[in-house]
């Protein structure tokens, strides 16, 4: 876990498709925060900032803190996103309230590098069947 690593958000009062729309013409996305047994929360997060998260070689498995404008800052986890394949833009974000105490199950992608002697030498043939473990 990256301790350093924190995104600001902003509590956001509205709900619904217009009030989404607006937020997305200010360069926000809107983005829920859930979990650790305290209610939902909404929330307007850098689409940039999250952009950067996905990217990274941890991916949506990071654990990052998330600064809200109330002054509390917590502990999160990408758990959806929501991206537009023409803008290539981040539409919505649900964040996972992380409790340091307690175990956590995630989904780790698995990536084959290289090709193994018997594809190489002898024509055999590789078959991938799990793309990722739990």
């Amino acid at each position: 876990m990256k301790k350093d690593l924190t995104i600001s958000a902003e509590a956001r009062d509205g709900r619904g498709k217009n009030e989404a729309r607006r937020l997305r013409v200010k360069g926000f996305a809107p983005a829920v925060v859930y979990g650790a047994e305290k209610d939902a929360l909404a929330v307007a997060v850098n689409p940039k900032d999250v952009q950067k998260i996905l990217r990274s070689a941890t991916g949506h498995n990071t654990i990052f803190n998330l600064a809200i404008s109330g002054g509390e800052t917590t502990p999160v986890m990408l758990v959806d996103w929501q991206s537009d394949p023409i803008k290539n833009s981040l539409l919505h974000v649900d964040l996972k309230r992380i409790d340091p105490t307690k175990r956590i199950s995630v989904k780790v992608p698995v990536h084959v590098k290289g090709d193994p002697k018997g594809v190489k030498l002898q024509g055999g043939l590789l078959e991938v069947i799990t793309r990722e473990v739990e």
